[in-house]
């Protein structure tokens, strides 16, 4: 009997969408409904591929359209996912569910089709090759390339050897100030946390473009084994540092980070990204996914020790693209130069450096 495959656009609630990407090996914050529907701000579309009534990939995009026009992209940002827990991997369905995307959104709705892989230090290049050979072109490097995945998989020896000389240093030396680091799912301690980060923003003068403000929404919402997972560090009573992850699949993501201006002397953010490492670790998570740099040298220096010698620095290759007339590709190069333009003008604003050590 030969496999029957089906597709469900736009018709899957939020909290059912979430409970069906719990059962994913490669998803990212940006795949789950509770992120995408709040983020977007109902930008966002999704289509769901099923064999034999069961998921076996899934992708949320967001829909950007030129007044008039009416055509734009369909951006899918560290997507599709398509490795289901438990089953081995079968590139044949990630081509499905590349090839039912380039149906709904290019030949259906007339836009082009705009795909960032997911920055995974095993399938990232193999996604980018399988995505040229269906006829994707990369025609735009990403403006902060490099994501910092640190190897959680090392037991705690290894770990500190795979370490920097001068971040293993600047550990040794944040475990002699007292410094308390845990892991807690207190509603007051995140609304602590929120408040710390909007401290933090504005004593640094700089402009979060994340969407912070869904940090609670997440915590509340999600199914248990999606839910954001906060992590503090206190100097004698008062919080320092925090860390704020999301744990997708077989990988946890830095999203939120804040420090207080008695965090860079105490060296918080050592002691709170080293106990960060050691709970993945002990809990199963083998990749920890930094982030990127936005081209400061002091947050690469800190992710970049972090990593060490056995974690990855994966070089995302670009946003490649997939088009089925002129008109599409013309309105998304516009809304593409107009983001450009939208990020020049928040690096040229004068802002202190991100420095997650602090």
């Amino acid at each position: 009997m030969s496999e029957q495959y089906t597709i469900e656009v736009d018709t899957i609630p939020n909290d059912a969408w979430d409970d069906i990407c719990c059962d994913f090996l490669d998803l990212s914050g940006e795949q789950v409904a509770a992120f995408s529907s709040g983020h977007w701000k109902g930008r966002d579309s999704h289509i769901l591929l099923r064999r034999d009534g069961e998921p076996v990939a899934g992708a949320r995009v967001a829909i950007f359209k030129l007044p008039l026009v009416g055509r734009g992209t369909a951006y899918l940002r560290f997507g599709p996912f398509w490795r289901r827990k438990g089953q081995p991997v079968d590139p044949a369905i990630y081509r499905r569910m590349i090839a039912a995307l380039h149906e709904e959104y290019c030949v259906k709705r007339g836009h082009c089709l705009t795909i960032l892989p997911r920055p995974h230090p095993d399938y990232h290049a193999q996604e980018c090759a399988w995505l040229r050979e269906l006829g994707f072109e990369n025609r735009r490097p990403y403006h902060d390339a490099d994501r910092f995945v640190v190897n959680t998989s090392l037991d705690a020896e290894a770990q500190l050897k795979s370490l920097a000389q001068k971040w293993r240093y600047n550990l040794r030396q944040a475990q002699k100030n007292e410094l308390d680091v845990r892991l807690s799912e207190d509603r007051a301690d995140v609304e602590a946390f929120k408040a710390l980060h909007a401290s933090m923003t504005e004593r640094k003068k700089f402009v979060e473009a994340g969407p912070i403000h869904l940090a609670t929404e997440l915590m509340t919402n999600l199914p248990p084994d999606l839910k954001p997972k906060l992590f503090i560090a206190t100097h004698e009573g008062k919080l320092v540092a925090g860390a704020l992850l999301g744990i997708f699949g077989d990988a946890a993501y830095y999203l939120f980070g804040a420090t207080s201006s008695e965090a860079l002397p105490l060296r918080a953010g050592y002691a709170l990204q080293w106990e960060v490492v050691r709970w993945l670790h002990e809990n199963g998570y083998p990749w920890y996914d930094l982030g990127g740099i936005a081209d400061e040298p002091g947050l690469r220096q800190f992710k970049a020790g972090l990593v060490g010698k056995a974690g990855r620095i994966v070089t995302m290759e670009g946003e490649l693209d997939r088009w089925e007339s002129g008109v599409s590709r013309l309105s998304a190069d516009v809304i593409f130069k107009v983001r450009d333009m939208r990020q020049r003008f928040r690096q040229a604003k004068p802002t202190a450096t991100k420095d997650q050590a602090a």
